[in-house]
């Protein structure tokens, strides 16, 4: 059998047929064989490729962040100190519309599926959660968030709140906004004035267009 010579361009492929097919049908209604049948490609190749649809998933929101030049550089990121960077970052992540159609496409199949939400903690703290804390610390050094102790902590306990207690349990909308000015007082609290007024209307937003339940 001939050997595929250029496996990025079969993973993007891959991806974005997955993606077109998940925004469609839903991801829950989408088979592996939905996948393979709109492909034209065999399901050896696809798990050539990825473990499961879960893994799809995972790298669909990969690929998002890995094409964010400043994701990769946080030196590119707007802003003229750390926290300035930070609440860029988080607008960007609320506001993007191509983010919210990543995060639509799992938000509500979270909480259903064990193996989703176990991706969604593990990216929390192995993605996240360093690149906010290295935001906090250059916030720390340029003088920006002087009340900062302790930045390693802060930023998992940011990412939790944003990422896991609002993003994956939002409750109602009041129930939502009350998370949002107890998260901003809370981190306030900290030395982690991130969640302005600003940005938590950005998140009501972001509630309304892609986590309120339909």
């Amino acid at each position: 059998m001939a050997r595929n010579k250029h496996p990025e361009e079969t993973v993007a492929k891959i991806l974005d047929v997955s993606m077109r097919l998940f925004t469609e049908q839903g991801y829950e209604h989408t088979t592996i064989q939905d996948i393979v049948d709109a492909l034209g490609m065999s399901k050896g190749a696809i798990y050539h490729h990825f473990k499961s649809k879960e893994d799809i998933l995972d790298q669909i929101n990969d690929r998002y962040y890995e094409n964010l030049e400043w994701f990769s550089d946080p030196a590119k990121l707007p802003g003229r100190n750390g926290l300035e960077k930070l609440r860029y970052a988080f607008r960007h992540f609320l506001t993007d519309p191509a983010k919210r159609e990543v995060d639509r496409l799992a938000i509500h199949h979270i909480v259903k599926n064990p193996k989703i939400a176990l991706l969604t903690l593990e990216s929390t703290f192995r993605d996240a959660a360093p690149y906010v804390e290295g935001l906090i610390r250059l916030g720390m050094a340029d003088g920006s968030l002087p009340g900062v102790t302790h930045p390693h902590e802060i930023a998992e306990v940011l990412m939790l709140l944003t990422n896991v207690w609002t993003g994956m349990f939002p409750g109602s909308r009041e129930e939502f906004a009350a998370k949002l000015r107890f998260c901003g007082e809370f981190l306030d609290r900290f030395g982690l004035p991130v969640l302005d007024e600003a940005l938590q209307a950005d998140a009501l937003n972001y509630y309304d267009q892609v986590l309120q339940d339909d």
